[in-house]
């Protein structure tokens, strides 16, 4: 019984620094808007809204508004809108 309680508590041990350590996105598309705090931009039909933080990083492309680019951060600093992208039809 001792095992299993043991085998469980390791599991969700691995589990918790999976997620807080070793997970990273990398987005490219077009960046929207700009602030200290923050990157806006759109892939394809989507939003993306990235917190800036000392591990994010644009590996490709010149940070500014209107600029295509690459941005590399951990997976929890990026929130995707599906749809927030697109461009309505009047």
């Amino acid at each position: 019984m001792k095992i299993m309680n043991l085998a469980a508590v390791m599991v969700a041990a691995f589990l918790a620094a999976n997620a807080a350590f070793g997970q990273t996105v990398t987005i490219s598309g077009n960046v929207t808007a700009l602030t200290t705090a923050q990157i806006s931009m759109t892939c394809g039909p989507d939003l993306w809204n990235i917190q800036r933080t000392s591990t994010t990083t644009v590996t490709t492309g010149t940070l500014a508004v209107g600029n295509t680019v690459t941005v590399q951060c951990a997976s929890g600093d990026a929130t995707k809108i599906p749809g927030g992208g697109a461009q309505k039809k009047e």
